[in-house]
C-alpha cells in the first residue's frame, strides 16, 4: 500500500514538474480584439472609445523578462500598423514594456530602407488578466529626426482596455500603480 502511494506521489512530482516546464518554454499564441477607452489622467471630461488589437506570442519566462512578439497596434493610430520591435515585460520595472514602431523613411543610395523608431508608450500586459493598459508617451523628435517620448503621470494619456468608464479606468490604473500618489 505504502508503494503505491509512493509511485502516485512520484508521478503527480513528475507532471507537475513537466507541466512547469512547458509553462516556461512554450509560448502562449494571443490573438484578440479588445474595446478601449482612453482617458487623460487630469480631464475628468476626456473619454475616447479605442480598439486594441492584439496578435503574436506571449512568453513566460521563470529567470528573464517575459517577452511578446508579434503586433499591438490601436486603429485609431496610425503608426501602431507599423513592425513593432519585440516587447520585453521588465520584472524589476513593473513587468512594463515599451511599445517601439519602426517605420520606413524612404531608401539609401543601395535601395536599402531608411526607419526610423517611434516610441508609441509603456504597455502592461499579463495573459492572466483582463485588462491591457497602454500609458501614451508625449512625443518629441530627436536629433537623428526619430521620436522619443516619456509619460506625464499628473496630466498624461492612457488606454485601458476592458472598460466602459473613466471611473472604471481609473480603478485599473490605481492598480496597477499608475496614478500619482
Amino acid at each position: 500500500m505504502k508503494r503505491d502511494m509512493r509511485k502516485v506521489i512520484k508521478k503527480i512530482i513528475l507532471i507537475s514538474f513537466i507541466i512547469f516546464i512547458l509553462i516556461y518554454t512554450i509560448p502562449f499564441p494571443i490573438n484578440r480584439q479588445l474595446d478601449a477607452v482612453e482617458i487623460k489622467i487630469d480631464d475628468p471630461s476626456y473619454l475616447d472609445k479605442r480598439k486594441i488589437h492584439i496578435s503574436g506570442t506571449y512568453r513566460f519566462n521563470l529567470f528573464a523578462d517575459n517577452t511578446f512578439r508579434g503586433q499591438i497596434s490601436v486603429t485609431e493610430y496610425e503608426l501602431t500598423s507599423e513592425k513593432m520591435a519585440e516587447v520585453e515585460f521588465v520584472k524589476s520595472a513593473d513587468n512594463g514594456g515599451i511599445l517601439e514602431y519602426k517605420y520606413e523613411i524612404g531608401t539609401d543610395e543601395a535601395g536599402r530602407p531608411l526607419t526610423k523608431e517611434y516610441l508609441f508608450g509603456r504597455v502592461f500586459l499579463n495573459p492572466r488578466y483582463r485588462n491591457i493598459v497602454i500609458m501614451l508617451y508625449e512625443q518629441y523628435e530627436t536629433e537623428d529626426g526619430g521620436y522619443g517620448g516619456r509619460f506625464d503621470s499628473k496630466s498624461g494619456y492612457c488606454i485601458i482596455s476592458s472598460v466602459d468608464d473613466r471611473e472604471g479606468a481609473l480603478k485599473v490604473l490605481e492598480i496597477y500603480g499608475i496614478l500619482p500618489h
